[in-house]
C-alpha cells in the first residue's frame, strides 16, 4: 500500500507540474522594414487589452512571456509605420514581423491634451501633424514658422519682409480677434514660450510710427528648427479648448527630438548656399520728353535734363536688393542611450546674410534632452536649450520724411542721378528726397541680439499598475527666460540728420520676459468591458512677467553710440508687467475597441488681465468619432477606414495688458512733476473674448491605406471681442475698452494623401491641402468705423455688422456702404491649396517638391503708390488708352484715381520647396570606410524658387503690419524675400 502511495504521489507530481510548464509559455519575434528589411529598433509589442508590453532591441528583437496557456493578440507598432496585430498561442509563438510605412499617418500618436495623446486614426478633431522630416527634410528653412507654409490646413502666414532673422505671423481657421494678433499659443516641450514681435524703435527712429511697423522678428525665430520631433497644430477651440484661456487663436504644440535605447549615434549636417531675390520690379527709364513731363517748373527741367545728359545710369533696385547672400548652417547631433538613461544632444551654428549690404542673422543654439528611468515607478525628462541669435535687418518698410527706408527713398529717386559715394567717401546730398539710402544702408545700425533659455520638465510617477489598469501621476513644467538688446542708430553725418536740430539718432532698448509654467495631472487608465477609459485631472499655474526699457539719444557726438554722449537724453518706454494665471481641468476619455471613441471635457481659468480676477471662466469640450470600418459588419475590403466625427470647444483671448485700470501718465505742470488722469479710462467690468466652435469631419482610408481623405467643416463664433467705447465729451475721458463685437469664421479643410506608385525601385507620394475661411462681423455694438493702413484715399478696412473686417474701402464715397466709401477687396483669400510630391527612386534617390497656390484676396499695394508718386515704376510713362496722359497718372478702374488704384489681387502660385537628395548605399561606404561610417546622404534644395503672380510686388504674402489681426496686407516698400539654395551633406556615424 505504501509502494502505490508513494507511486501516486510521484505521478500526481509530475501530471502538476507538466500542467504549470504547458500553462506558461514565450513569444518571440524580430520586427523589419517591409520595404528595407532592416530592423526596427524599438518597435513596440503591447498585449491588447492590457498594459503588459516590451520593446523590440537594436536588432529588432523581442521576446515576450504569458503566465498562462492561453491566447493573446499583439499589437506591434513603430513609429511611421503601420501596427499589425497578431494571435499567440503556445503553438504560435515564433513571429517575423515585417511593417509597412504609415504614408497617410493614421498611426502616428499625436500630442492633443496636457496630459494626452492618442492615435491619429481615433482622433475626433482636424489636427494637423508636421514631422521633422515635413519640417526641414526638404530644404534649410531659416525659421520654424517659416516651415510650415503650405504645410498645415487651415492656417494663413505671413511675414513682414524678406529680411533676416524671421517675422512669420500665423492665423488659424481666420481671425480670432480685432485688435489682438490673433497668433496662436506655442508651446515647446510642454513649456510655454514668448512668440511676441518684441519693438526695435526702428518705426519710432525713421517716423513710421506705432511699433509694428517696426519690421522685427517673432521669437519662435530663435528655436532651431532641426532640433523638432514634430509639431502638432490645434487649430480651433473644438480641439485646444483643454489650454483654456489662451487657445482663441489656437495651440501649436513643439516636440523635440530624444534619445533611443541603443549605440549612440554621432549625425554631423552642413549646409552651404546662397540668396538671391525671388522677384525683382525693374524700374522705368527716363527721357528727355518724360523729365519735361514729369516736373513742371522750367527751372526744375533745366537742372533734370543736365544731370540726365552727364549719362548716368543706375538701377536702384538692383544695386540695393539684387546682392548675393552666403548662407550657411552647421548641425551636430549626439543620440543614445539603454533602458535606463537616453540622451539627445546637439549643437546648431546658422550664419546667413542678406541680400541688402550689411544685414544678416546669426544664431548659436545648444539642446541637451535627457530622459532617465529613475526607478520601475518614476521616470524623468528634461530639455534645456541656451540660444544666442544676433540680426542686422537693414531699414526697409514705412518712414515718415525721414528718409530712413530703402524702398521708399529709391522710389524718388531717377536712375540717371548718382547717389553713391565720391572718391572720398563723401555722399552726394539726395535732391530727391530726404535721405540719400546708400549712407544709411553704409552707416545706419538697426541690430537685435538674443539671449534665451529654455527649460522643460517632465516626470511621471507610476501609483497603481495592474493588467488591466494603472494610475499616473505626471508633473511637469518649465521655463523661458528671454532677454532682447537692441539699437538703432542712424548717424550725425546723414543727409537728413544734419538738417536737425540735434543730429544723429541713438534709440537703445533692452526686453526681458521671465516665463513660468507648471502642471500636475492624475491620469487613470481603466477597462469597463471592452471600453478602455482615461480619466484625467489636474491643475495649471502659469506666470508672465516682462519689462522693457527704452532710451533714445539726440544730438550725438560723432562716431558715439553712447546714450551720455547724447546732447538730448530721453526714456521713451519704462515699463514692467507681471500676470498670473491658474486653471483646474477635468477630461474623461472612452474608447470602445478603436470603434467608437468619445471624449468631454472643462477646463476653469482665472486671470489678473481679466476685470474679475478671482472668476474662474470655463471652457467645455466633447467629441465623438466612429470608426465604421472597425465593426464586424463591415465588408467592403477598399475601405479600410470611414470614421464620421464631430467636436465641440470653448476657449478664451487674454485681455490686453492694462484694459482693467485707467493710466497714469506723467506731466509736468507749474515745473512740478506729477501724474494726471489718462483719457482712456479702464473697465473693472472687462471679461476675455471668448471663442465656441462646432467641428464635422469625415476621414477615409483606401487600399490598406495607400489612400486617405480627410475632411471638415468648422463654425467657428468669438464673441466678447474688446473694441473701444467712445465716451461723451462731458465727462473729460475719451474712451473705455469694452466687450462689443462679435465674429463667425466657417470654413472647410481638406486633405488628400496618397502612395500613387509603391515597388522595390520607385514610390511615389502626393498629398494635396485645400482650405478656404469665410469671416463676418455679426454684431457690433458701437456705431460703424474704418480703420487701418492709412485712410481711405488710399485704402482702409471697414468695421460693421453685417460684413468682414477685412473688408478694404476707400474713395470715391457710396453712401449705399456703411462707413460711407466704396468697397474695393477683402484681405482673405478665396482659397488656399498645397501640393506636395516625393519620389524615391531606386532606393536611394529622392525627390520632393511642394508648391501652393492661394487664389483671391486683395493687397494695399502702397509701394506701387510710392513709385508711381515718384515716376520709377516700370511703365509709367506708357500711354495704354492713348489719352496722353501716362499710366503713372492714372490707374483703372474708373473713375480714375480713386483708392482702388492700390487694392491689388494678391493671388499666386509659388514653388515653396524642393529637395534632390542621394544616400550612398550601405555596401559601397562599408568597402569606402569600413564601420566608420553608418550613413551619407548629399542633396541640393531650393526654398521659393519661382513665383507666379500678376500682383506688382517682391511678394503677395509680405506685410507692413504682418503681426497685425486685421490689416496684414499692407505692402510699403518690404525687405524682398530671398530666393534660397542649399547644398547638403549628412554624415552619421
Amino acid at each position: 500500500m505504501v509502494k502505490i502511495y508513494k507511486f501516486s504521489l510521484s505521478l500526481a507530481l509530475m501530471v502538476f507540474s507538466m500542467g504549470m510548464a504547458f500553462g506558461q509559455y514565450t513569444v518571440t519575434g524580430v520586427v523589419t522594414d517591409d520595404r528595407t528589411g532592416e530592423s526596427l529598433i524599438g518597435a513596440s509589442v503591447l498585449v491588447r487589452n492590457t498594459t503588459r508590453g516590451t520593446v523590440a532591441d537594436i536588432d529588432g528583437r523581442f521576446s515576450i512571456s504569458f503566465d498562462s496557456n492561453e491566447g493573446a493578440t499583439l499589437v506591434i507598432s513603430s513609429l511611421g509605420y503601420l501596427s499589425q496585430t497578431f494571435s499567440v498561442s503556445p503553438t504560435n509563438n515564433n513571429l517575423q514581423v515585417s511593417l509597412r510605412e504609415d504614408a497617410t499617418n493614421l498611426e502616428e500618436v499625436v500630442i492633443t491634451g496636457l496630459a494626452s495623446t492618442v492615435k491619429r486614426s481615433n482622433l475626433a478633431n482636424a489636427v494637423s501633424s508636421v514631422s521633422a522630416r515635413e519640417l526641414t527634410g526638404t530644404t534649410t528653412i531659416q525659421t520654424t514658422d517659416g516651415a510650415l507654409y503650405g504645410k498645415v490646413a487651415g492656417a494663413t502666414i505671413r511675414s513682414n519682409g524678406g529680411a533676416p532673422g524671421g517675422g512669420v505671423s500665423i492665423q488659424l481657421r481666420g481671425i480670432s480677434s480685432l485688435i489682438g494678433a490673433s497668433q496662436p499659443l506655442i508651446i515647446l516641450d510642454g513649456v510655454y514660450i514668448n512668440n511676441s514681435f518684441q519693438q526695435t524703435g526702428r518705426a519710432a527712429v525713421t517716423g513710421a510710427g506705432a511699433n509694428t511697423q517696426d519690421d522685427g522678428a517673432n521669437r519662435l525665430a530663435d528655436i532651431n528648427p532641426a532640433d523638432i520631433e514634430s509639431i502638432e497644430i490645434l487649430k480651433g477651440p473644438s480641439a485646444a479648448a483643454i489650454y483654456g484661456t489662451r487657445a482663441n487663436a489656437g495651440v501649436i504644440i513643439i516636440t523635440t527630438k530624444r534619445g533611443a535605447e541603443g549605440r549612440t549615434k554621432v549625425s554631423l549636417s552642413q549646409d552651404i548656399g546662397f540668396a538671391t531675390p525671388l522677384r525683382l520690379l525693374g524700374v522705368d527709364d527716363w527721357s528727355e520728353e518724360k523729365i519735361n513731363f514729369f516736373f513742371t517748373t522750367e527751372a526744375r527741367r533745366a537742372t533734370e535734363l543736365e544731370r540726365f545728359r552727364q549719362g548716368t545710369r543706375i538701377d536702384y533696385e538692383d544695386f540695393f536688393y539684387n546682392n548675393t547672400a552666403l548662407l550657411s548652417n552647421t548641425r551636430l547631433n549626439i543620440s543614445g542611450g539603454n533602458n535606463k538613461t537616453k540622451f539627445f544632444l546637439s549643437g546648431n551654428i546658422t550664419s546667413e546674410d542678406g541680400t541688402v549690404r550689411n544685414t544678416g542673422f546669426d544664431r548659436y543654439s545648444i539642446r541637451a534632452n535627457v530622459d532617465h528611468q529613475l526607478s520601475d515607478r518614476i521616470k524623468l525628462g528634461f530639455s534645456s536649450n541656451y540660444i544666442q541669435s544676433n540680426t542686422d535687418r537693414g531699414f526697409t518698410g514705412n518712414q515718415n520724411n525721414s528718409g530712413a527706408s530703402i524702398g521708399y527713398s529709391i522710389a524718388y529717386v531717377p536712375n540717371y542721378f548718382d547717389l553713391r559715394p565720391n572718391a572720398n567717401g563723401d555722399y552726394p546730398i539726395n535732391p530727391y528726397f530726404a535721405e540719400n539710402p546708400v549712407a544709411v544702408t553704409d552707416h545706419g545700425i538697426n541690430n537685435s541680439e538674443v539671449n534665451r533659455f529654455v527649460q522643460a520638465f517632465n516626470m511621471d510617477i507610476d501609483l497603481i499598475k495592474t493588467n488591466n489598469s494603472f494610475l499616473r501621476a505626471n508633473v511637469a513644467g518649465g521655463l523661458d527666460y528671454l532677454q532682447n538688446s537692441t539699437m538703432v542708430y542712424l548717424p550725425e553725418f546723414l543727409q537728413y540728420q544734419r538738417g536737425q536740430a540735434n543730429p544723429g539718432d541713438l534709440y537703445v532698448g533692452r526686453q526681458e520676459s521671465f516665463n513660468t509654467n507648471f502642471q500636475a495631472a492624475l491620469v487613470y487608465n481603466w477597462n469597463l468591458g471592452q471600453v478602455n477609459m482615461n480619466s484625467q485631472a489636474g491643475i495649471v499655474r502659469l506666470d508672465f512677467n516682462n519689462s522693457a526699457l527704452f532710451n533714445r539719444g539726440r544730438g550725438l557726438v560723432a562716431g558715439q553710440t553712447n546714450l551720455k554722449q547724447a546732447n538730448i537724453q530721453e526714456i521713451v518706454i519704462d515699463e514692467k508687467t507681471m500676470v498670473q494665471e491658474a486653471g483646474v481641468f477635468l477630461q474623461q476619455e472612452a474608447n470602445f475597441d478603436d470603434k467608437i471613441v468619445g471624449t468631454v471635457g472643462v477646463r476653469w481659468d482665472k486671470s489678473t488681465l481679466n476685470g474679475d480676477y478671482q472668476k474662474f471662466y470655463a471652457f467645455p469640450r466633447a467629441s465623438l468619432a466612429v470608426n465604421i470600418a472597425n465593426f464586424d459588419f463591415w465588408d467592403v475590403p477598399a475601405i479600410n477606414q470611414l470614421k464620421p466625427r464631430i467636436a465641440y470647444g470653448e476657449t478664451a483671448g487674454p485681455v490686453a495688458f492694462g484694459n482693467v485700470f485707467t493710466p497714469l501718465p506723467a506731466s509736468s505742470i507749474g515745473g512740478m512733476l506729477g501724474s494726471v488722469v489718462g483719457t482712456q479710462v479702464g473697465n473693472t467690468n472687462i471679461f476675455p473674448e471668448t471663442a465656441t466652435e462646432l467641428e464635422f469631419g469625415l476621414d477615409m482610408a483606401f487600399l490598406s491605406n495607400r489612400i486617405a481623405l480627410e475632411a471638415t467643416y468648422y463654425i467657428k463664433n468669438t464673441q466678447n471681442n474688446i473694441q473701444n467705447l467712445n465716451l461723451s465729451p462731458a465727462t473729460g475721458l475719451s474712451s473705455t475698452p469694452s466687450n462689443q463685437a462679435e465674429l463667425q469664421n466657417k470654413g472647410i479643410e481638406l486633405g488628400l494623401s496618397a502612395t500613387v506608385v509603391d515597388n522595390a525601385n520607385f514610390k511615389w507620394f502626393s498629398r494635396v491641402l485645400y482650405w478656404q475661411n469665410r469671416l463676418n462681423m455679426t454684431y457690433l455694438g458701437i456705431p460703424t468705423y474704418t480703420q487701418g493702413a492709412f485712410g481711405s484715399g488710399l485704402g482702409t478696412f471697414l468695421y460693421a455688422q453685417g460684413y468682414s473686417p477685412t473688408t478694404i474701402v476707400g474713395t470715391p464715397a457710396d453712401a449705399s456702404v456703411p462707413g460711407g466709401f466704396t468697397i474695393w477687396g477683402d484681405g482673405q483669400p478665396k482659397f488656399n491649396m498645397s501640393m506636395f510630391n516625393s519620389f524615391n527612386i531606386l532606393k536611394n534617390l529622392e525627390l520632393s517638391i511642394m508648391t501652393e497656390w492661394r487664389q483671391g484676396g486683395e493687397n494695399i499695394n502702397l509701394t506701387s503708390f510710392l513709385s508711381d508718386s515718384g515716376g520709377t515704376t516700370p511703365g509709367w510713362f506708357d500711354d495704354d488708352n492713348g489719352d496722353g496722359i501716362p499710366n503713372g497718372r492714372q490707374r483703372p478702374p474708373a473713375p480714375f484715381n480713386n483708392a482702388a488704384r492700390w487694392v491689388q489681387d494678391a493671388s499666386f502660385i509659388k514653388i515653396r520647396e524642393v529637395g534632390l537628395y542621394y544616400t550612398v548605399p550601405k555596401t559601397t561606404l562599408n568597402n569606402m570606410f569600413g564601420n566608420a561610417l553608418e550613413n551619407v546622404r548629399l542633396g541640393v534644395s531650393g526654398n521659393n524658387l519661382f513665383l507666379f503672380t500678376d500682383y506688382f510686388g517682391y511678394d503677395p504674402e509680405t506685410s507692413t503690419f504682418g503681426a497685425r489681426s486685421v490689416d496684414n496686407n499692407v505692402d510699403i516698400a518690404p525687405y524682398p524675400t530671398p530666393r534660397r539654395i542649399f547644398f547638403h551633406i549628412n554624415l552619421d556615424f
